[in-house]
């Protein structure tokens, strides 16, 4: 039977029968391996992605108990653990460096699609890997480790500290009365003037901490930030909403204002009588005449238009149904009548569509007199000639 390699550290396992007369060769190799497996090693790193494979029966940096990548990176690495099957221990040392200018960067330690551990450059931590194959996941075997009360940190002591003269503390929570982070016996001369305390933290029995942030923002007296509020223009390019949480105006830098509505947007006047409605289909509505302005002041170059029946008849009228819902609607199609009357068709610039034709329905009103008052002048001519 052949030999395997099934176990955490890739050990040569001899089968029945195997290696004959190489047993002492094969057994000095595993001790040396199992060696490796409690020492130091380095491995260098590139790129976003790198693979540690602990190779079979042969030295491997990646089989040390302290591994210390190194290497120059330009973004966070993820480092995966092979293969996907060793449950094994690791301190693992981030020592890479910058290639850019924008790290350092830290690595990801990964084995499975279970849970990863990153570590920032400059740190190391101890993990260690389950080994259950695909779904395999990396572990902080720090996560809950208990240090005991004597445990020491260079020397100090990490059990509760006692304050008998001047001391600094840091990161310390203060619990005089058994009640949860309480500090007692503070007086005013205690505070250092620059001490800047959060206002979320300061309050009275009459003042809350949120009343108090109010005030604590404004930057002169109250009643003169409130006139400057109540005075202010409007802001540009920012949503003005409703007490709803809806948008609903905004105004572009030197362009357009934009008005937002869910159900309808309406004009009303004082009684309460709507004279403007748009519906969400488009549909806009008017209760009075919609007029534009047609004075003779405004134009010129004015001429009859000619052969005005020629035009129309080259002109389609259609039943069509609307896309956006489905009504049912006649009328022309503007790309059929931009070829006939172009001054009867315009473009506009649709959010989602891009650019679409539209039609100036109330100009075609001068193109239709024309056609009616040269088909009403053939009518007189057929009218004469048959009379005589």
């Amino acid at each position: 039977m052949a030999s395997t390699f099934d176990n955490n550290l890739r050990l040569r396992e001899m089968g029945t029968g195997d290696e004959s007369g190489t047993w002492g060769t094969r057994t000095n190799e595993n001790l040396e391996l199992i060696g490796e497996a409690f020492g130091y090693g380095t491995e260098a790193v590139s790129g976003t992605t790198h693979t540690t494979t602990i190779a079979n029966g042969s030295t491997d940096p990646g089989r040390a108990m302290y591994l210390k990548y190194t290497g120059a990176l330009g973004a966070n690495c993820t480092i995966t653990l092979a293969p996907n099957t060793i449950s094994k221990l690791w301190f693992i040392e981030n020592a890479t460096t910058d290639s850019g200018s924008s790290g350092p960067y830290s690595i990801i330690i990964s084995q499975g699609s279970g849970a990863n551990i990153t570590i920032p450059n400059g740190k190391t931590k101890l993990v260690y890997t389950d080994g259950v194959g695909s779904g395999a996941a990396v572990v902080d075997g720090f996560d809950k480790i208990d240090i005991g009360a004597n445990a020491t940190r260079n020397g100090g002591s990490f059990s509760d500290v006692t304050a008998t003269s001047t001391t600094t503390f840091t990161n310390k929570t203060f619990d005089a009365d058994a009640t949860g982070n309480s500090l007692t016996n503070v007086e005013d001369a205690n505070i250092k003037s620059g001490a800047a305390i959060d206002a979320t933290k300061i309050a009275d029995g009459s003042v809350t901490s949120t009343e108090f942030q109010y005030i604590n923002t404004l930057s002169s007296n109250a009643q003169t930030q409130i006139s400057a509020k109540l005075n202010s223009a409007l802001p540009n390019d920012a949503w003005i909403s409703s007490a709803d949480g809806r948008n609903r105006l905004y105004f572009t830098s030197n362009a357009n204002t934009v008005m937002k509505f869910d159900t309808q947007w309406r004009v009303d006047n004082n009684a309460g009588t709507t004279m403007l409605s748009c519906d969400t289909s488009g549909n806009f509505t008017a209760t009075g005449n919609v007029g534009a302005y047609s004075d003779m002041a405004l134009k010129e170059d004015i001429y009859q238009i000619e052969n005005a029946i020629e035009k129309v008849n080259q002109l389609r009228g259609v039943h069509f149904t609307r896309k956006s819902n489905s009504s049912k609607e006649i009328g022309v199609v503007a790309n059929e009548v931009e070829k006939v009357v172009p001054e009867l068709v315009d473009e506009h610039e649709d959010k989602e569509l891009g650019t679409v034709k539209t039609m100036k329905y109330a100009n075609t009103v001068g193109l239709l007199i024309e056609a009616v008052k040269d088909l009403s002048k053939q009518v007189e001519e057929l009218k004469n000639d048959s009379s005589n």
